[in-house]
């Protein structure tokens, strides 16, 4: 059956290979294999932090091309303990990222992500850049003061409304540190109280992500384990220390990177990505006009497909 030209999904490919990593502390890291098993490997990484894995995205990287290999970070998705927050740490995902590679043979692999899988993928990179061939990042987050501080106040410039609804959940005192009362509450005792916030937080974040209308509303049910997890981040600094990310850069300088970013993320603002770009002269900096934040919409969908293709001819020119 023919595509349009348009059309940025390729068929959905089905898992070949599937299982899980026990690793310490109890946890269970879940994982799939899709596509050609002799393609070029990339290890794709989720949003959140909370969030889950998304093989569905394999539809934008050709089959014939890629070896996608799809995990579930601790507490997440099929991973267990699900939403637990001991040992749950961003150090301990870069961890089961290589436990994961060595498992698969894999000597060095594209790493992709978007928005909170950006993050990782970052970190991942910067601490074993000898084992990555390149970068495929869309929805940069950098996770800096200035980045969170946009996620809780700045997204009232264009969402008064749900910020209002978002904030007053908390006594007007409070409010001055929406980050520190939501964390408070969602990471105490009083598990009715955790599970009512950490259900706001989700539904907050759900509010301002997308761009075109959704096909269907959020699932509230998903937010009380969502938001657990992210606010243990959060109350963590997201365990990364400030700016470090672009203070690290030039370890992974060398490598083929694209960056795609939707104009009007509001999520994931492009000013993350402009100066992940600024500190990484060889990547290749897309801004999408009329695109949003997530990578399964129209427009950013396109131009995600394109980077995957554009970055298999970057690697097979380079005899990668």
């Amino acid at each position: 059956m023919l595509r349009r030209l348009d059309d940025p999904f390729h068929d959905m490919p089905q898992a070949w290979q599937s299982g899980s990593l026990v690793r310490p502390g109890g946890h269970s890291i879940s994982w799939k294999s899709t596509g050609a098993q002799d393609g070029i490997p990339v290890v794709v990484v989720h949003g959140g932090p909370g969030g889950a894995s998304m093989p569905g995205l394999a539809r934008l990287m050709d089959a014939k091309v890629w070896r996608s290999i799809f995990f579930d970070q601790r507490g997440c998705g099929a991973s267990t303990p699900i939403g637990a927050l001991e040992g749950n740490t961003l150090q301990a995902t870069l961890e089961d990222m290589e436990i994961l590679r060595l498992h698969h043979g894999i000597e060095r692999w594209v790493v992709a992500g978007g928005s909170w899988g950006s993050t990782v993928a970052l970190a991942y990179a910067e601490t074993y850049p000898d084992r990555c061939m390149g970068l495929l990042l869309q929805g940069v987050w950098l996770c800096r003061r200035a980045d969170i501080d946009w996620w809780f106040y700045g997204v009232r410039t264009l969402f008064p409304d749900l910020w209002e609804t978002f904030s007053s959940a908390v006594p007007n005192e409070e409010r001055k540190d929406l980050r520190q009362a939501y964390c408070q509450r969602i990471l105490g005792k009083d598990r009715s109280v955790a599970a009512d916030f950490a259900t706001r937080l989700y539904l907050y974040e759900e509010g301002f992500m997308h761009f075109d209308p959704p096909l269907q509303p959020p699932d509230p049910s998903r937010g009380a384990d969502y938001g657990r997890i992210f606010a243990h981040y959060v109350a963590h600094n997201f365990f990364l220390e400030e700016n470090q990310l672009i203070l690290n850069a030039k370890k992974i300088s060398h490598l083929p990177a694209i960056l795609v970013t939707g104009r009007y993320d509001c999520c994931t603002p492009p000013s993350n990505a402009y100066d992940l770009k600024s500190v990484l002269p060889l990547a290749d900096l897309r801004i999408i006009n009329g695109g949003g934040h997530y990578p399964t919409e129209q427009t950013m969908a396109i131009a995600v497909s394109a980077a995957a293709q554009d970055m298999a001819h970057i690697l097979w020119q380079k005899g990668k």
